[in-house]
């Protein structure tokens, strides 16, 4: 009877072992990247918001008059202002925007 109930328990914990299911594969660290932005306006005005590298487009909520925007590097972004700006921005560059508006799309991707 013993050997009997030693031998249920481990082919029941083998069966259980062998059943967990495979951990779930790691995504690419590239498409979890995210790099800050700072939109820059008049009168010390700033704000930053995080964009993914990898091409997913994010809203910008924010009501600033943006003059320049700063990417301290990673990716190249590009941004549409409300009034028809489209403003590329290089890895490490900060660029004028012009003439200065709010902005209201943006995306980059990982250099």
């Amino acid at each position: 009877m013993k050997a009997f109930t030693i031998s249920t328990t481990l082919a029941l914990l083998t069966s259980l072992v062998a059943a967990a299911p495979a951990p779930a594969p790691a995504a690419a660290a590239s498409s979890l990247y995210q790099i800050p932005i700072t939109f820059i306006g008049a009168a010390d005005g700033k704000f930053t918001q995080y964009f993914f590298t990898n091409g997913y487009g994010s809203g910008i909520y924010n009501n600033l008059s943006v003059s320049k925007i700063s990417n301290p590097g990673g990716a190249t972004c590009y941004f549409y202002g409300i009034d028809g700006s489209f403003t590329v921005v290089s890895s490490g560059a900060t660029v004028d925007v012009g003439p200065p508006q709010t902005q209201t799309y943006g995306y980059c991707y990982a250099s």
